[in-house]
Order: structure tokens, then sequence, then C-alpha cells
């Protein structure tokens, strides 16, 4: 079997995806390296948190609730139209609520913090919850662009973010107007303005939608959407919790350091989200039929394969690269980019097909495998981080991800071969496989 036998139309479909989200990631890139430019290091530190409770947000409570749907959705395309759009459209409204909990906590929390004593501690937050707000809902008319496998759509949706929000920060950085709150505010109207589009489309006959079964929908999704929550929240903390505690027992210049080196680390991390944008929803239809073990294997084994030949060329490639993209007030985050690099391969080598796998059919397990490393990872960064800073936190990060990314692929590859979603699913449209 081919790898590009799961593609209606292959090469349309991943560069549509694709091409929009590299370009995101060069223009996330360059704004990086302007920013470290212009704010300098220790307001470049604000920026990352900011940035990272945004990424965290649409992480755990997006990411987790989206895969819900995908687990779901996608088995109900061919069979009930309408069922499959009102799983969707159930999970959009369920996502909307908890967002709101969610901004509204994080509020409470810097009301207590006292943060709004500062008016620009204030813009800095409104900014922020508009732009978590803003991030959920475009993420949820993306689900509805995979569930129907109209991925020029998805492109579209990015691509319109993508305009907005940098397109934006090119014209603050090019009349001298730029700010932390104003930036910020671009990360909620570009996904805002995605969102309308959709609306205005697509959106239309989804917003259209019967869900007379809201209640017995909801449970549904919950039932597979709490694990995924509780693991995503886990896995997203323990994903970030390198920043919160260099900022807690370090400094801003350091979380600064490591932030400039996580972004030009973290690059084969985001090549394995654009394929999973692709490959997610066909996991359970290929599960069910009984592909998915052959699939697994031919797509899995020359990804490893890569994974290994790209950290030697990293290695090879970063001592002439670095010094061209880095000013010199980051240099030391050249060593963070090389010990970040396994750990960010690991996670291009989980991402694509491992990780959404894994979830589908074993929903409980990376979370208790998240809740056994947590403390060892706290005692870690504890040890590491106030005696060596950025790289400290760096050797952790990376050999925490090394490691789970391995049981992950592990497990994978043994549970390939045991799950069955048996042709009676066909006739029970809701049906829990656990």
């Amino acid at each position: 079997m081919r790898i590009t036998t799961i593609f209606n139309r292959p090469p349309i479909e991943f560069l549509t995806v694709a091409s929009p989200k590299v370009l995101a990631g060069v223009c996330t890139f360059g704004l990086n390296l302007v920013l470290m430019r212009k704010l300098g290091v220790a307001q470049y530190g604000i920026y990352a948190l900011c940035s990272t409770v945004i990424l965290l947000s649409d992480t755990i409570l997006g990411s987790s609730l989206d895969l819900a749907i995908l687990r779901l959705a996608p088995l109900e395309r061919e069979r009930d139209g309408s069922l499959c759009l009102a799983i969707q459209k159930t999970g959009l409204l369920i996502k909307a609520g908890l967002g709101m909990v969610f901004c509204v906590a994080i509020t409470v929390c810097a009301l207590l913090m006292g943060l709004f004593q500062e008016k620009e501690a204030i813009r800095l937050l409104l900014a922020t919850c508009a732009a978590i707000i803003a991030l959920l809902m475009l993420r949820s008319a993306q689900v509805n662009a995979q569930v129907s496998r109209r991925f020029y759509l998805y492109g579209s949706l990015d691509l319109i973010q993508l305009i907005v929000e940098f397109g934006g920060a090119a014209s603050l950085i090019l009349i001298g107007r730029v700010t932390l709150p104003l930036l910020l505010w671009l990360f909620a109207l570009g996904p805002l303005s995605g969102f309308l589009l959709w609306r205005a489309t697509a959106g239309r006959e989804f917003a259209r939608a019967s869900i007379g079964h809201m209640r017995q929908l909801a449970l549904k999704i919950w039932h597979y959407g709490q694990w995924f929550l509780v693991t995503f929240g886990l896995g997203a903390v323990l994903s970030r919790l390198d920043i919160f505690l260099l900022s807690r027992w370090s400094s801003l210049s350091e979380v600064g350091i490591f932030s400039a080196g996580q972004v030009i680390a973290w690059v084969p991390v985001l090549i394995g989200t654009y394929l999973a944008v692709v490959l997610t929803p066909r996991i359970m239809p290929l599960t069910r039929d009984g592909r998915f073990n052959a699939f697994y294997r031919k797509f899995q084994l020359p990804l490893l394969g890569i994974c290994v030949l790209g950290y030697f060329v990293s290695l090879a490639a970063m001592p002439l690269i670095g010094p061209r993209l880095l000013p010199k007030t980051f240099m030391r985050s050249m060593p963070v980019i090389s010990v970040l690099l396994p750990g960010a391969l690991a996670g291009l080598a989980t991402f694509p097909l491992t990780l959404s796998f894994v979830m589908f059919v074993r929903p409980r397990f990376l979370f208790f495998m998240d809740c056994i490393s947590f403390p060892i990872l706290i005692l870690l960064y504890y040890y590491a981080i106030p005696r060596f800073g950025g790289v400290g936190a760096a050797w952790v990060t990376s050999a925490a991800n090394v490691t789970r990314a391995f049981v992950a692929q592990w497990m994978a590859w043994q549970w390939t071969s045991e799950v069955d979603v048996t042709s009676s699913s066909k006739n029970l449209p809701l049906e829990v496989l656990d």
C-alpha cells in the first residue's frame, strides 16, 4: 500500500493544508526574530509567556474537544450526515462555554496576583482572553473542514488568519508602533476573521444543523473529551513547564533565551502537526476497515528514519545557520537549540499518527503516564534550572519528550494489531470503543 492511497487527491490536499501553515511558521519564526531585537530579552520573555497562555488554552480546551469530534464524526460522515454535523455543532457549543470559563479563571488569577494595578497588564489580559476565544472558534471551523475533507477551506481559514495577524504585525513594525497589547489584539483579530469567513460560507449549513439530542451527543463527546481534556491539559502543562518554572526559578532573560532557542528547534514539531491535520480524520475509518495496522507500519518506519537523519543534518547545519538567524544578544540560545532538537524530532515522529491513535483507542494511557512523570520532572527542573538556567531546562525537556515519544510509539506498535472496530459499529453510530 502506498502512503498516498489514503488521500483522494494527495498532493492537493496536503499542499492546501501545509502551505499556509508553513508560511505561518516562517512568518512566526521571522516575527520572533524581529521581536527579539525590538523588545529586548525581558520584554520578549513577557511576550513568550502571554503567547504560551494562548497556545495552552488552544491545546487544553481546543485540541481535546476537537479530537473527540474527530473520533466520532468521521465515522458518521457517509452514513448519517445530519448526525455528523450535530456532533460538530454540539462540540463547538461546549468549547465556547468552557472557553468563557477558562477566561474567567485567568481573570480571577490575575486579580488575585494584583495585575490590575497596572494599565499595561489590564490590556495584556483582555487581549489574551480575546485571542483565546477567537482561536477556539476558528479551530472548530477547521475541524468542520477536516471532517468534510474540504482541505482547501481549512487552508483558506489559516491563510486569512495569517494575513491579518502577520500583515498587521508587519505594519506595526514598519511604522514603529510595536507594543505587546497591539500584537496580542492581532492574535485575536486573525482567527476571528477566519471564523467569520467560515460562518459566511460553509458555516451556514453547519449553523442550521439540528441538535435535538444535544444532551446525548454532549455526553458522548464528553465521554472521550474528558480524557482528552485531562490528558492534553496535563501534557500541555508539562510541555510548557519549562517556561513557567524558568520564570519562577530563574529570570525573564533566561525565559527569553530559552524561548528563542525553542522557536528554532521546534520546527520539526510543527511539521508533525501539519501532517496530523490531514491524517487524523482517516485513523478511525482505516481502523474500522482493518487497514490501519498495515498503513501505520509503512508510514512510521520511513518517518523514524527521516527523524534520525534529520538530527545529524541539523547538528552539522546549526553552527552555520544559527549565527545568521540569532542576534548577538541571543547567541546563548545556540546550546538550547542543540539540546532541544532530539525532543523536537521525537515530536515529529509522534504527532502525525501515533498520538491521535493512542488517544482514540486508549484515552487514559497518556494521562496516567504523564501523572507518573509530573513529580519527576518537577524535581529535575528544580535541580537543573537554578544551576544551568535555560540550558538545564532544555536538557530536562528534551529527555522527557524523547522518553514520552518512545513509550507512545512502542505501545501504538502493539495496539495497531489488537484494536478492532467491528462492522457492528456501522449500526451503532456512537458506539463507545473502549
